[in-house]
């Protein structure tokens, strides 16, 4: 039976420029999931604002600008600001990166300083305010951010208490998995998924060319038009039946959900990672 944890919503914003950022983010929140969300019971779900709704509650904002030449002001426009102010008055921890890498001209580093200053006053000690000058430094201060803000902030305190809480009431009666039956291709991709540790299935279509990936294989036979049809009719009975789920990455990276994992047990695959162990997100 999965061992009860925190699910915790981090929401990654940037009204610049900051794909790479955002990936390092992702990368880094999935590190520490593989390394404490165990130990600590807690999980980070990352969110991009692309792929959150508005009024989707998170616990932790993470939020980039970006001045590059010919931008106005960085600091915290439109619904970014919104966010911060609305995370900040709920007292929810907001983690605030100021780009020094996306500068072409000396009059640009001198408006870069002055964005940094403004973020600084504005939002004082409510929120945590750093710079990088390179993806390298970003890593190294979000990691140790993360950490910190993890270990130290009442926010994830509370959420820790209530979980001790939970765990205090008479389990639940565990689930039944269900009895529908797959299709023979979409039970393969189902198993292979289950063996990476994460348990995610890739899929890009570009034209007629379709790509279909898990557990580091490449599941369509390239020219084949009728083995594509079949791995896409596999793939939409997953993602239509609820046994996978977007994880998020626009539309090309996707996840076991409870009803998968549950699925995969009642046939006697065991999935490895520490997705697996929590049931699924």
């Amino acid at each position: 039976m999965p061992c009860a944890v925190n699910a915790f919503n981090v929401k990654i914003a940037s009204p610049g420029e900051a794909a790479m950022e955002m990936i390092i983010a992702r990368e880094v929140i999935w590190a520490w999931n593989s390394e404490h969300a165990m130990a600590r019971k807690q999980v980070l779900l990352p969110l991009s604002c692309s792929e959150a709704k508005i009024d989707c509650p998170s616990d932790l904002l993470v939020a980039f600008f970006c001045a590059s030449t010919g931008t106005a002001r960085a600091s915290a426009p439109g619904n970014t600001g919104k966010e911060i102010e609305q995370h900040l008055e709920a007292g929810r921890p907001v983690l605030i990166y100021f780009s020094e890498a996306r500068a072409d001209f000396e009059e640009i580093d001198a408006r870069q300083e002055e964005e940094l200053v403004h973020l600084k006053k504005r939002y004082g000690t409510r929120a945590t305010i750093d710079a990088y000058g390179d993806e390298k430094e970003f890593r190294a201060k979000f990691t140790r951010d993360l950490e910190a803000t993890l270990e130290g902030h009442a926010h994830f305190k509370i959420g820790a208490s209530m979980q001790s809480t939970n765990d205090e009431q008479p389990p639940a009666a565990e689930v039944p998995p269900a009895s529908q039956k797959l299709s023979e291709y979409a039970e393969l991709l189902l198993s292979e998924a289950c063996e990476d540790f994460e348990a995610y299935i890739g899929r890009n279509k570009i034209g007629n060319i379709l790509k279909i990936q898990a557990n580091g294989k490449q599941l369509v036979e390239q020219g084949n038009p009728e083995a594509a049809a079949k791995w896409e009719s596999a793939f939409q009975e997953l993602l239509t039946g609820n046994y996978i789920h977007d994880a998020g990455y626009n539309g090309q990276l996707f996840q076991i959900t409870t009803k998968g994992f549950a699925f995969l047990k009642s046939i006697g695959k065991t999935p490895v990672g520490y997705i697996a162990e929590m049931g699924g997100m």
